[in-house]
């Protein structure tokens, strides 16, 4: 006769437990990816911000049936965007996401690298002195834009802002070829 020892109540974790000390885990891995995520770099908040910024010009430009330009600042800190009216390029006040724009962070640069129709230092401006920026790049009411490429640098890295020939912007980190957001 063979006797088995009896099973105590006690023995093994149940169900109930296990799920319980997942879940803990669970949180505490939540809460230590969400302390240790890497800041964007600024150059990404702020390319995101202008690409924003850029659709909203060309489509503001094709609904109003008015050219809206766009030109950094002279000194590489920001940008601003422009309307032609009457013949002359008028400095935008009227929509809040086509205000002035100057960077926080003071390594922020931004430059035209390729494509720019106008250029600084040309006449035609109605308003502002020799340190206001002429647009060096419009989008047409028609909608036949022409490409163009900006370069926003810190000295954390460097975006691209580039439009192609059919008018689609994109952010790109140069140094991860095919890497567009």
């Amino acid at each position: 006769m063979t006797r088995t020892a009896p099973r105590s109540c006690q023995a093994g974790v149940s169900l109930v437990e296990t799920l319980a000390a997942l879940a803990i885990i669970a949180l505490v891995t939540g809460v230590a990816v969400v302390m240790l995520r890497p800041e964007d770099a600024p150059e990404q908040i702020e390319g995101e911000a202008l690409v924003r910024a850029l659709n909203e010009a060309r489509q503001d430009a094709l609904v109003t049936g008015r050219h809206v330009g766009f030109a950094a600042r002279p000194d590489g800190r920001g940008y601003q965007f422009f309307q032609f009216e009457g013949d002359l390029w008028r400095v935008r006040t009227d929509h809040p996401a086509f205000d002035a724009h100057r960077f926080e962070d003071p390594d922020l640069m931004l430059s035209v690298q390729s494509g720019a129709i106008a250029r600084r230092g040309e006449s035609g401006l109605s308003t502002g002195g020799p340190d206001v920026a002429m647009p060096e790049v419009w989008f047409d009411p028609t909608g036949f834009d022409q490409p163009f490429a900006y370069e926003l640098r810190s000295a954390q890295g460097v975006r691209r802002i580039a439009r192609d020939g059919q008018g689609h912007l994109s952010l790109v980190d140069p140094q991860t070829p095919g890497a567009a957001s």
